[in-house]
């Protein structure tokens, strides 16, 4: 698969060669493989894996040391194409939610160990959230974080669980919160990523089984703890049906 030179330098012609090896995968994949896909020395690919993986265009597994799309990759193509067909189907209640609370609503997924905004439909109040599409964080930072993780399975939690403990994270603490997200459909938090921000986020089912969560945003001196619970009856009536919808579009697609 090895590309003629465009014209441009070799570092980047090779580094965009083995970066669409990754993407087209569509799964991890060993640098044995990008090397053979590639036809370029196992020692040259791995340099440029390197690259790639510190500006975050891919990411490595911890089990297995394959490659996959990084979260940097995922946050430009959503920064192009503004949302994914997720965000389509979502768009309207978004838009409802807006209209009815005045607080702005952001729609995110997991991408490896971070997770990436993908949609956002702005606040209309003076003062509000703002989040730009394609912003990503730590998987297990925020309420977002915790209403993701909570869709985890064990074995695919544990690497995150372990991250957040590198990152000084109270594992504990997290995990609590992750069972009452799973007992409840969502988390409500005040600051607990950015301060003076009072958020609910919800877990959502996504298309190709994707890990997606909706959050709702704004000052905590107006979207504050008691704002959002007489508000959360509302919310899970109008996320519940399209959260049905989502489960039942995979179970076909699935088999």
């Amino acid at each position: 698969m090895k590309q003629a030179s465009s014209g441009g330098s070799q570092t980047v012609d090779r580094a965009l060669t083995v970066l669409n090896v990754v993407v087209d995968a569509g799964e991890s994949v060993s640098l044995e493989r990008v090397a053979a896909a590639t036809e370029l020395h196992r020692s040259i690919v791995y340099r440029l894996l390197r690259s790639l993986e510190n500006a975050g265009y891919v990411a490595r597994q911890e089990e297995g040391g394959g490659y996959r799309v990084g979260p940097r990759l995922v946050a430009m193509s959503v920064s192009v194409a503004r949302r994914f067909d997720l965000g389509s189907v979502l768009r309207p209640v978004m838009q409802e939610l807006v209209e009815q609370f005045g607080e702005t609503v952001s729609l995110h997924m997991l991408s490896g160990h971070r997770r990436v905004c993908i949609d956002v439909a702005e606040g209309t109040h003076p003062v509000r959230r703002v989040i730009p599409v394609g912003e990503n964080h730590p998987a297990f930072a925020g309420e977002t974080g915790r209403a993701l993780l909570a869709c985890l399975a064990p074995e695919e939690l544990a690497p995150q669980l372990e991250i957040a403990r590198e990152q000084g994270v109270d594992v504990q603490a997290l995990q609590r919160d992750l069972e009452r997200t799973r007992q409840q459909g969502f988390f409500i938090g005040v600051g607990t990523r950015t301060p003076g921000v009072g958020s609910v986020s919800i877990s959502l089912a996504g298309f190709d089984r994707s890990f997606n969560a909706l959050t709702i945003s704004g000052p905590a001196d107006r979207w504050s703890r008691e704002a959002i619970q007489a508000a959360i009856p509302v919310i899970m009536e109008r996320l519940t049906p399209i959260h049905q919808y989502l489960l039942s579009a995979n179970r076909v697609e699935n088999g």
